[in-house]
């Protein structure tokens, strides 16, 4: 199954789809609101930035209590970044 990315629609925000395994559980505007989102899902005491910055830029999973997280964005914001 393919994973639908977001659309980048500024250079400000940074959007970000979160699945849980290979159901989308939210469409975030900015990485920040993802950072919100992914804290109240697993009920963290902080925020894993690391978990959803190597998701969106490094395209790595994230597995918690036996859940895998993926955490996907445009593909124009990842060629922004690499250049």
């Amino acid at each position: 199954m393919d994973r639908i990315r977001p659309k980048l629609n500024n250079k400000l925000e940074i959007p970000v789809n979160i699945y849980r395994g290979e159901k989308l559980i939210a469409e975030c505007a900015s990485i920040q609101e993802a950072a919100r989102f992914f804290k109240d899902e697993t009920q963290a005491q902080r925020f894993n930035w690391s978990a959803i910055n190597k998701g969106i830029w490094d395209n790595v999973s994230h597995s918690l209590n036996g859940n895998t997280y993926y955490f996907i964005t445009a593909e124009e914001a990842i060629k922004n970044k690499l250049r």
